[in-house]
């Protein structure tokens, strides 16, 4: 996966989780993705996201999550479950191309930012 792709995939999945809270389907044929021109706007692109999921995940009734959530290609159901199965699943997506992502950082000489705690590059070492 190219590394710009897996870049903007990483910063629009916290949009997704917003979405399936607060919808019950995500169509790949129809979902906008950015083209940032910068880093500066891919970052401020995934921050905005992260706020977005953090806000709605906030707004989560009992049962809300029981509900059905389609994944869908061109109109197709490609995948349904619960939104709750649909966001574990989802945050282990972003979990796995989050760490892809540090694994190209760190082989293109980038400073891998801390995420669960200091990085060796945050700590200096």
């Amino acid at each position: 996966m190219p590394l710009g792709y897996l870049s903007v995939l990483v910063a629009e999945i916290p949009l997704w989780i917003a979405t399936m809270v607060r919808g019950n389907e995500i169509d790949f044929a129809t979902f906008e993705h950015i083209h940032p021109a910068s880093t500066e706007e891919l970052v401020a692109h995934f921050d905005q996201n992260m706020e977005k999921a953090k806000t709605a995940l906030s707004e989560v009734e009992d049962g809300d999550l029981e509900a059905l959530f389609y994944l869908k290609s061109n109109g197709q159901v490609v995948f349904q479950s619960s939104k709750r199965e649909s966001l574990e699943s989802t945050i282990n997506h972003l979990v796995h191309h989050r760490g892809q992502l540090t694994v190209y950082m760190r082989l293109n000489d980038i400073a891998v930012p801390s995420i669960y705690g200091p990085s060796a590059d945050s700590r200096g070492f």
